[in-house]
């Protein structure tokens, strides 16, 4: 049975002054996938997460996130998403257990957090000071806050930057463990090797624009002159180094 459509974005664009951030993009995301997206620095994928957020507001079009309309139902959209964006400043003077319960008080609906800190690991750091945690252990923090309200949606801005291999493992292999639970998951991400082997399907931006969107292995398989890998789906698409654009869902 096919899943139901969970994001729905429908042609908009985002200026900051006579700079176009995202331009006419377009596309869906249903129910329990995990949904990339890549594209160079500046391509527009921070300020794409922003809008599905209801953070930021397109000029054009409209988005439509588990039926609410992120331009006028803000408020009851908050409660279904989960969000880890890159930084973490806001908690680092604060212990892991203090920066769930801090999070959670925002929101009407509310996870078990004892729950959560068991799932990842937590419990031999939840009285430690954030700021103390490596790397690989703040972001795995970061990735629990996201899941206080319970959210159905969970939307992250290259959380993997930065770590180490095995720690960036262990971070997908939490993300799996999430959609078994049944969560949807977007994620914007450099790790061109992480998102072919994790993401359902992808979608590349190049200055604001979607390019091409689809399955992992149809894009790689699709590339003109042939191609192994998602890095180069990136080289031909994010970069654009052939000059081929195409749009595909």
């Amino acid at each position: 049975m096919d899943k139901q459509t969970i994001i729905q974005v429908s042609s908009i664009s985002k200026y900051y002054g006579a700079n176009k951030a995202i331009d006419q993009v377009s596309f869906q995301v249903k129910e329990g996938e995990i949904f990339g997206i890549i594209g160079t620095n500046a391509a527009g994928k921070t300020t794409l997460l922003e809008m599905l957020m209801g953070l930021r507001m397109p000029d054009i079009g409209n988005i439509k996130v588990l039926g609410h309309d992120t331009l006028l139902e803000t408020d009851s959209l908050k409660e279904d998403i989960g969000i880890h964006l890159q930084s973490t400043s806001l908690i680092d003077k604060m212990n892991v257990r203090e920066a769930m319960e801090l999070f959670q008080a925002f929101y009407k609906r509310k996870s078990d957090l004892e729950c959560i800190i068991d799932q990842f690991g937590l419990a031999p750091y939840a009285n430690k000071v954030v700021k103390r945690l490596s790397g690989g252990w703040r972001q795995r923090t970061a990735l629990a806050i996201a899941l206080v309200n319970d959210p159905k949606i969970i939307i992250l801005d290259e959380p993997t930057t930065g770590l180490d291999p095995q720690a960036k493992k262990d971070y997908w292999a939490l993300l799996r463990q999430l959609k078994q639970q049944g969560k949807t998951i977007v994620i914007a991400s450099h790790d061109m090797e992480e998102v072919q082997r994790n993401c359902d399907r992808i979608g590349v931006l190049r200055k604001g624009e979607l390019v091409i969107c689809g399955k992992p292995l149809t894009l790689i398989s699709e590339l003109p002159g042939g191609g192994m890998t998602m890095e180069a789906v990136y080289m031909q698409y994010a970069m654009d180094v052939k000059g081929v654009l195409a749009y595909r869902d």
